[in-house]
């Protein structure tokens, strides 16, 4: 008799072909530099593995240490250290919810993690131990009570400049802490208008921009900035496209985008409130200046691979082009 197989949370990552495969995609998309997350579904296609059992894989790279929390950035090296973050599980068992239904769906639907694709009725229910029409009426009670958020996932046509969409891909979904951002002392809103004027640089489209308009979209962030929303978040929410020249009014274009936070207070996630840490968020390689995601604290070096830079001494890295631009005049005045 052939000795029996171990259960694949005994089998290092290593050593389980899918586990390869996934992690493999993982870096694929990492070194792309593509800001768009990949899904459950799109990673499954990629191998060849349903969504349940992509979701399997997934956990069990991150529970090996392969992947961060996120469940999609590869961590550098092997066997890397897990950042030091409660899970996610952690924290719904502390909130106080509704009722203990409410709290049986909340702890079950963190079980996928702070944030992504949400899961399907039928695979909450089981993880919570209730039925689908139980989720189906307490799910909302959760939404009500500001500890969750459901976004629409739609399908771009084209490269997403048009505005056109042809269909919906699963919800994404994302714990929220209750809380609201507290009013900002008068030292903090004396940094206002610096904070602005630094996110507006940061937006990709509103480049070529007249210092009139520079001027008018700086105004418009402060006010959004004095009602407690993070940069990085409204850095989100105007980096919506990276055509230039899709909008003629760029300053009109800005203040549309932000009329989806203007008035609105900042909801405050519950992996920034209970882990002082947010999500992943876009920074540029130190060395070759790619877009990169990254969970790392805020003034860390950032690099495209992790611990070094993917395109150090290729055609893809500024030095070398400036090395050969160096020895192409060198060879000139020779």
């Amino acid at each position: 008799m052939a000795p029996r197989r171990p259960p694949h949370r005994d089998i290092s990552p290593d050593d389980c072909p899918k586990c390869r495969e996934i992690f493999a995609v993982l870096q694929d998309h990492l070194r792309a530099s593509r800001e768009e997350g990949l899904t459950t579904a799109e990673i499954g296609h990629q191998v060849g593995l349903k969504q349940r059992a992509t979701q399997n894989h997934l956990a069990h790279l991150f529970v090996s240490s392969r992947i961060d929390a996120d469940r999609r950035t590869p961590l550098p090296g092997i066997g890397a250290a897990q950042p030091v973050l409660p899970g996610a599980e952690d924290w719904a068992r502390t909130v106080v919810a509704p009722d203990p239904t409410c709290t049986k769906c909340l702890v079950a639907i963190a079980g996928w993690g702070w944030e992504g694709e949400a899961p399907d009725v039928k695979e909450l229910a089981a993880a919570a131990g209730v039925s689908v029409r139980s989720v189906e009426r307490h799910r909302p009670h959760l939404i009500d009570f500001d500890l969750l958020e459901f976004r629409p996932s739609s399908v771009p046509v084209g490269d997403g400049t048009s505005g056109k969409f042809k269909g919906r891909e699963a919800s994404r979904y994302r714990l929220m802490s209750g809380f609201y951002a507290r009013a900002l002392t008068e030292e903090e809103r004396a940094t206002v208008p610096e904070r602005a004027r630094l996110i507006v640089d940061r937006v990709r489209w509103f480049a070529g921009a007249s210092l009139d308009e520079r001027e008018r979209a700086e105004v418009a962030v402060g006010f959004v900035l004095r009602a407690g929303w993070p940069d990085e978040q409204i850095l989100k929410v105007l980096d919506h496209t990276a055509d230039r020249n899709a909008y003629k009014s760029r300053t009109g274009y800005l203040h549309t985008l932000l009329s989806k936070v203007r008035g609105k207070r900042y909801l405050i996630p519950a992996q920034e409130a209970f882990t002082g840490r947010s999500g992943p968020r876009v920074e540029v390689c130190i060395v070759c200046r790619d877009a990169v995601k990254t969970t790392l604290p805020q003034g860390s070096r950032i690099l495209c691979g992790g611990a070094v830079c993917l395109n150090a001494g290729t055609d893809s890295d500024p030095r070398t082009a400036h090395r050969i631009q160096i020895e192409r005049a060198r060879s000139r005045t020779a």
